[in-house]
């Protein structure tokens, strides 16, 4: 059974809009109210990593609505223009990492290199789910799409760590992982699957099992003493960049 052409593509058009709003809301508190208020991050990696980092978002987001339209030609006429922001987010994922520990350091802060385990983890992630996605773009339309919204996943987390920073001692917010509650978007995936083809995707499992996976799994990394040992090499790769 394959897909109805107007239940499969609402979803991804919908959920996009919604992981733009959050993506705005969640950078409202770091960036863009410090910025309406004179105190701008002065790191110029810092903007430039926003600015590509909202670029993709919203071209994600105009993307699933060109396909929930009908109109595919022009999707397709963007494919390239979205994999080269894919590309250039990746090493402005690190540069952005790196700012982050040196930031860290400077204000003392006892862990200064576990946030970087889980955001070496998200990069990971993202590029992995955007190979997929490239592999599966003209023989298995239905694998990109959702390896696509994966990918989309990947980056909400961090993007919704922010809300947490005004409360990060307070329960719930202290124990709750912004990543996990991004990932509950999988969840209307399935029932979306469930519906339209009586059976889970196997993209959509294949996704599951790595996105959710991989975010449980930076638990134990961030806190090992293996990763503990060697997170400070990634200073030197900042002192050579």
């Amino acid at each position: 059974m394959s897909e109805e052409p107007a239940k499969r593509t609402r979803l991804f058009a919908d959920t996009a809009l919604l992981m733009l709003a959050l993506t705005v809301a969640s950078f409202s508190v770091t960036y863009f109210v410090p910025l309406a208020t004179g105190r701008p991050d002065p790191r110029p990696a810092i903007h430039l990593h926003g600015l590509a980092y909202f670029a993709w978002m919203a071209l994600y987001g105009w993307q699933t609505h060109l396909v929930a339209s009908g109109r595919t030609a022009r999707h397709r006429e963007l494919g390239l223009g979205g994999l080269l922001l894919s590309g250039a987010m990746v090493p402005l994922g690190f540069v952005a990492m790196l700012a982050a520990i040196h930031r860290r350091i400077a204000e003392k802060h006892p862990a200064p290199f576990a946030n970087a385990a889980f955001n070496l983890v998200d990069i990971a992630l993202f590029t992995s789910m955007i190979l997929f996605a490239t592999a599966n773009v003209t023989r298995r339309p239905d694998h990109h799409r959702r390896y696509m919204f994966a990918a989309a996943i990947a980056l909400l987390g961090p993007a919704m760590s922010r809300l947490f920073i005004p409360f990060p001692a307070a329960p719930p917010f202290s124990w709750v992982d912004p990543a996990l509650l991004a990932d509950l978007l999988f969840i209307a995936l399935v029932l979306h699957d469930r519906r339209t083809l009586g059976r889970v995707h196997p993209a959509t499992a294949v996704a599951i099992l790595l996105v959710v996976g991989g975010h449980w799994l930076s638990f134990p990394l961030a806190d090992s003493a293996w990763w503990q040992r060697r997170a400070p090499a990634l200073l030197q790769l900042s002192a050579e960049g």
